[in-house]
């Protein structure tokens, strides 16, 4: 085998592919603890004064070369980054600074680390549009399986997606969305037992976030599709992981209301514009945009208005009573207010 690489003075670890940044992470403290440094001496950015941090990288120590440990690097401020970029022009030979980050580093820092030890980066591009984005957690969620000695049938990488993440819009959702399609991969290669992983196996092991399930039943409606809304509703009521009334309501309300904000916005609209009308960004702002042009004009507006009196329906109103245990009526009210909004996509 060739010689390894010799260790450099610094490595930039990041990404939200949370997942291969800790192993890449534990190789890296492994190989220097057995070089003779021991155990690495780690810090958060966010508590520690960059000042400790150089002071803690120029102690000497006493057993080989060190590593120190810097989590949440990206919450470094510009002038921090300089402290610590001045730090690298004539590093400790001693201490090997890893610096892990879910974003980018501040820019001088960056370019210190990349002249000076190695950037290593597991994600999407920083400026990856949504679609982008969704389809590298289709590619992660389909490593992951392989990582784990199983096979995807065609199409369930997109299935474990859909069921699993709902936003993935900024950094810090999309780290936790990785991370929970890597817990999915996993549990789906132990179920499969060696076989291709099918839909029957996705559908059993995965359940649907609430959210999610939640975009299923918009999707249809906007879609006016009756049979499939009420399959969904069926679902979402009756099926092994029921979601709440309250909670389906509060979710289309949100997802109507984003829908109207964008209708009222000119052909065209940026997304920073989307993201301005509604609050939303990442996939859920895509999907009211998506929907918005496609339907008739007014629609969101009736359908936001609907959902907002199913509000009060679900709360006060006399169908939540109705029934014999507590749901009963809770989701009366709930299939009305569906075929409420069938009717208004059905005469716009």
């Amino acid at each position: 085998m060739p010689p390894a690489e010799s260790l450099r003075p610094v490595y930039g670890i990041s990404g939200e592919d949370r997942p291969k940044v800790e192993r890449a992470l534990a190789r890296l403290v492994t190989r220097i603890a057995a070089e003779g440094g021991g155990e690495a001496e780690r810090l958060d950015a966010a508590e520690v004064p960059v000042e400790d941090v150089v002071a803690t990288c120029q102690a000497l120590a006493f057993g080989g070369t060190r590593a120190v440990v810097v989590e949440g690097a990206d919450a470094l401020k510009a002038a921090d980054g300089d402290v610590l970029a001045g730090y690298l022009e004539d590093p400790n030979p001693q201490t090997v600074l890893v610096l892990v980050s879910l974003g980018a580093l501040p820019q001088r820092l960056q370019n210190a680390v990349k002249a000076t030890g190695q950037l290593l980066h597991w994600g999407p591009p920083a400026k990856a549009r949504p679609r982008e984005r969704r389809a590298w957690l289709e590619e992660h969620v389909s490593q992951e399986v392989a990582r784990h000695g199983g096979t995807l049938a065609r199409g369930m990488a997109r299935r474990i997606t859909d069921r699993t993440v709902v936003d993935a819009g900024d950094a810090a959702a999309l780290s936790a969305a990785a991370l929970a399609l890597s817990l999915e991969a996993e549990k789906l290669v132990a179920y499969a037992g060696g076989e291709a992983i099918e839909r029957d196996a996705v559908d059993a092991m995965v359940p649907a976030h609430p959210g999610a399930r939640v975009y299923e039943l918009s999707d249809a409606l906007t879609a006016g599709d009756g049979a499939r809304s009420f399959a969904v509703l069926h679902d979402l009521s009756h099926g092994g992981d029921r979601v709440a009334p309250q909670v389906v309501q509060g979710g289309m309300m949100r997802h109507f209301q984003a829908i109207a904000a964008v209708q009222e916005l000119p052909p065209g609209a940026s997304a920073d514009e989307v993201t301005e009308a509604t609050g939303l960004r990442g996939f859920p702002a895509q999907k009211a945009a998506e929907q918005a042009r496609v339907l008739p004009a007014g629609f969101g507006r009736g359908a936001f208005v609907r959902m907002a009196r199913l509000e009060l329906d679900l709360r006060v109103g006399t169908e939540a009573r109705l029934g014999t245990t507590p749901d009963d009526g809770l989701r009366f009210a709930l299939e009305r207010a569906v075929s409420d909004v069938l009717r208004l996509r059905a005469a716009t």
